[in-house]
């Protein structure tokens, strides 16, 4: 408190919050001697504030422990060597994408008709923050959820030959997808071209910006069509005319991003996915990456935020420990803000879907928390290159691969300025759809 003016100081505030996240992180549990291969969670809630439902929370915690229990040891597995891959450029081994499918972690995103287990929006969620949490590769939940919603899309087109040749081996990562849309144009100005062939069609044009394309089998491609509309279809990375080169960017080292020329190549008819309207198509699979991407980062900013608490109490300065240091928990309180904020707007709209709310082009509550939690966890790798200084710009890569990853998000699945003008298009229109009550009628409502 402020002596003289008896009101609250910001910092202290912070300071304050800081000072409760610092307990709630640490120590570190020991190790659950019934389940050795667990990945302990080391984050625990404050009792009395947690506004959410019992069941709600006992549904995502219960999500979480299968993942640390079932697929804990695979996800470290893959983590392992993300450092080093992240400095050569390389994805994960298709062959871990193949045991996690075996391993039945595909099938929690998908439903029965793919092998999968039907779970709602907010299952799905906690497994994805989890993953995002224990495997420190930070292109993998990206990857797998790429995977996973392609091949409900697939699915979704209806056709058997497209099931069992594309949806079930994508369901069982035994094929890989990766999504070819973005050209650096509009939506309208697509350059890559379908000309009607028979019954199909030949596609020429190259794509850009396309994450996993490096560990490809097929690529979902959008192309413009002679009568103006836009068509969705599958290519093979075999195909005759296909070219796939390595795109080696600031960051998403180890998602394997690649650009893809088409050179005359040709599709025929059972592999469209969309004869028309493929943009609605693209705008559903934006859809759902974005609701991915809002529902995994703040896993991955749990690990980040308790691993630089850990720090900060072994370092030292004029004989205290960093974490002591007034400033230093208002840093901390500043983070944990930004991670909170970020669960909760995920948390809504995983429990917005699951109500059948959703819009499914573009919805403004999904795509909302995609934009927050893009502007969260840069705002927390901010705080976290200030407290820490040399250990996380020099000593622990892991700082750097986040940090570069998140500065991706700015533009992926529907950039963050296209956002805000989509967001509040929709916020005007239905913030004035309907009248507000007058004063009397609040206050015979409350």
């Amino acid at each position: 408190m402020d002596r003289k003016e008896g009101t609250v100081c910001a910092s202290r505030d912070f300071g304050q919050i800081g000072h409760c996240a610092i307990k709630s992180i640490l120590p570190l549990p020991a190790p659950d001697a019934n389940h050795p291969d667990t990945v302990n969670n080391m984050f625990i809630y404050c009792s009395g504030c947690n506004s959410e439902g019992d069941d709600m929370r006992m549904r995502r915690e219960q999500a979480a422990d299968l993942v640390r229990t079932r697929w804990g040891k695979l996800l470290k597995e893959i983590g392992t060597s993300a450092a080093d891959r992240y400095s050569t450029d390389a994805p994960p081994p298709k062959e871990l994408f193949a045991a996690a499918g075996a391993a039945g972690l595909h099938g929690l995103f998908l439903p029965a008709s793919l092998g999968g287990q039907d779970a709602d929006a907010v299952t799905r969620g906690a497994v994805l923050e989890e993953i995002g949490y224990l495997c420190e590769d930070p292109a993998f939940p990206l990857l797998l959820s790429i995977h996973t919603n392609i091949a409900l899309l697939v699915a979704e087109a209806g056709t058997q030959r497209l099931v069992h040749s594309y949806a079930l081996p994508i369901a069982r990562g035994e094929r890989l997808p990766a999504l070819a849309f973005s050209e650096g144009t509009d939506l309208f100005s697509m350059r890559t071209r379908a000309v009607t062939s028979g019954s199909g069609f030949r596609l020429s044009g190259h794509k850009e910006f396309i994450t996993g394309g490096m560990l490809a089998d097929v690529f979902l491609t959008y192309a413009s069509t002679e009568q103006g509309d836009m068509i969705a279809c599958l290519v093979e990375a075999t195909d005759k005319g296909v070219e796939i080169t390595a795109t080696n960017g600031l960051g998403l080292r180890t998602a394997g991003t690649a650009q893809l020329t088409l050179n005359d190549v040709s599709v025929p008819a059972e592999r469209v996915i969309a004869p028309t309207d493929g943009l609605s198509n693209a705008q559903t699979f934006l859809n759902s990456r974005r609701m991915s991407i809002a529902s995994y980062t703040p896993g991955q900013m749990r690990m980040l935020l308790e691993q630089t608490v850990a720090q900060l109490h072994k370092r030292m300065r004029y004989g205290h420990a960093l974490i002591n240091l007034p400033n230093v928990q208002a840093a901390v309180g500043r983070m944990y803000v930004a991670l909170e904020t970020s669960r909760a707007m995920a948390y809504w709209a995983q429990e917005h879907f699951d109500q059948g709310a959703t819009h499914p082009v573009f919805d403004s509550v999904i795509s909302a928390a995609k934009y927050h939690s893009t502007k969260q966890a840069l705002v927390l790798m901010d705080e976290v290159f200030r407290v820490l200084g040399g250990h996380a710009y020099y000593g622990d890569p892991r700082y750097g691969m986040y940090l570069r990853d998140y500065f991706g998000f700015i533009a992926g699945a529907g950039t963050q300025d296209l956002l805000e003008i989509n967001l509040g298009l929709c916020a005007s229109r239905d913030l004035t759809s309907t009248p507000r009550p007058n004063i009397q009628e609040r206050i015979d409502v409350t």
